[in-house]
């Protein structure tokens, strides 16, 4: 079978991350190309982060196209899905069927279209032209829709009734040391505020849909009240207004460290993870920590009520403020030993591998 893996660029973020792992996966039996849209030589460093990781069997193109959208940007994105002949079509980013209208209107009876969910349904997929796009094709079954959580599973068909598709969780490949880990290891131990201070790690964009303010209000109120703890923070865009109010309102025990190719091995080093996003589809960073057996804390969004057992392998703040999640770190500390016990036990009966994934997919494809 030949696959068509569409996305914006390979930038560093978490659909970016899994269409890789998807690709490198779907690519052990069948003829795989992804392609970004979005030209790769302005800031190469960034829009290319992850082309190294892709396996030599992937076959990588570029379309080009410079930012904005236009009818001439959406016919050369066409030409380009043309051209490539695959069977099937899956694209990713809310915004994607936008750029590639054109190709699923003309060409979805040589090609079968496919769309994954990456985020909340209610943020990004339930507009006008989502339900322009799943009523002309989703009804009528000439485009497939997949959901990355049964969360938000639960809420596409509420609004999509008749849509045509299916819940899939994410995967992700394991997680192994680099050639890094011993050098992130000291690099990690440096941040320490104490000898015994526990290290906390927040992977992630700086955008208002993560809410690192909630994040790094909480923590300072948490190192406030005596605990021994360093924040680290791995993530682009924090020279963005947005995130120097967010530095301008940590505490020193925060560290903000930017992009980090081996996120994995700060994974493996730390104690807790943290997410405090207003609302998520199935984020990759959560698959990561659970599959390490990390201990999780995090606001209860779609994803993170899919995988933390409340107070088992991780804790759910009861809400979105800073006393709440507050209470939600304090409960990790005091309860670390037993939350990472479970987290252990639990990790090697995961289902969330980038293997059982894949083939998911490809039982969706051949449907």
């Amino acid at each position: 079978m030949k696959i068509l893996e569409v996305v914006f660029t390979l930038r560093p973020g978490g659909a970016e991350r899994f269409a890789v792992d998807l690709t490198n996966e779907l690519s052990k039996a069948n003829e795989v190309t992804i392609m970004a849209i979005k030209d790769d030589t302005v800031e190469p460093e960034r829009n290319l982060f992850y082309a190294s990781e892709l396996a030599e069997r992937v076959t990588y193109k570029n379309v080009g196209i410079s930012n904005g959208y236009s009818l001439h940007k959406v016919i050369k994105i066409y030409k380009a899905i043309k051209n490539e002949k695959a069977d099937i079509v899956h694209l990713h980013g809310d915004n994607m069927p936008h750029f590639c209208i054109l190709a699923i209107f003309l060409l979805n009876r040589k090609s079968k279209f496919y769309q994954t969910i990456h985020n909340d349904i209610h943020n990004g997929y339930d507009s006008l032209f989502y339900r322009f796009l799943v009523k002309t094709f989703g009804y009528q079954k000439k485009m497939g829709f997949i959901a990355l959580s049964e969360t938000n599973y639960r809420d596409m068909l509420e609004i999509y009734p008749k849509i045509k598709g299916v819940c899939i969780a994410n995967g992700r490949a394991p997680i192994v040391p680099t050639d890094r880990f011993d050098e992130t290891r000291e690099e990690i131990a440096s941040y320490k505020s104490a000898a015994d201070s526990r290290i906390y790690l927040h992977v992630a964009r700086c955008s208002p849909q993560k809410n690192q303010t909630l994040l790094v209000e909480a923590f300072g109120k948490f190192v406030e009240k005596g605990y021994h703890a360093d924040l680290i923070i791995i993530g682009v865009n924090f020279d963005s207004e947005l995130g120097k109010s967010i530095q301008a309102k940590a505490a020193n025990n925060v560290h903000f460290i930017g992009t980090r190719k081996n996120v994995g091995d700060y994974m493996l080093n730390a104690d807790v993870f943290c997410l405090s996003s207003d609302f998520e589809g199935m984020p990759i960073t959560l698959l990561e920590a659970s599959l390490i057996g990390v201990p999780i804390v995090s606001t209860a969004v779609c994803g993170a009520v899919d995988i933390i057992e409340n107070k088992v392998n991780g804790i759910l703040s009861k809400g979105h403020t800073v006393e709440e999640y507050l209470d939600a770190l304090e409960y990790s500390y005091k309860h670390l030993s037993e939350l990472r016990q479970n987290s252990l036990k639990m990790k090697d009966n995961s289902s969330y591998t980038i293997e059982n994934c894949a083939r998911k997919y490809m039982d969706f494809f051949n449907r």
